[in-house]
């Protein structure tokens, strides 16, 4: 009767440590493992600055294409093209004067 008791027990104990074993694996696993909680935060945050950083580049790339669009054949834009070699070339024409300040 006494050995019934303790073998009796011992299972009790034994199911009950087995189930707390299975128990903090599965907690372990849904804060730490690799479709954890955590994980899904910094993927959530990795996915915001990559849709900035894909926007910043959709808007370069329209502005771009807008460039691109103005110097076409079809689209000479006269102003824009004087604004250009202003700009890049240094260029000026015969009417206008330059003044340079030096600091």
């Amino acid at each position: 009767m006494n050995n019934y008791i303790i073998r009796k027990k011992f299972v009790s104990n034994s199911i009950s440590i087995l189930t707390f074993i299975i128990f903090v694996f599965f907690i372990s696993h849904i804060f730490f493992g690799e479709r954890s909680v955590w994980k899904i935060f910094s993927l959530k945050s990795q996915i915001a600055t990559a849709k900035k950083d894909y926007n910043i580049l959709i808007n370069n790339k329209n502005n771009i294409m807008t460039e691109i669009n103005l110097l076409r054949d079809n689209n000479l834009d006269s102003d824009y093209i004087t604004e250009i070699s202003y700009s890049l070339l240094g260029l000026i024409q015969s009417d206008q004067i330059v003044i340079n300040i030096k600091k």
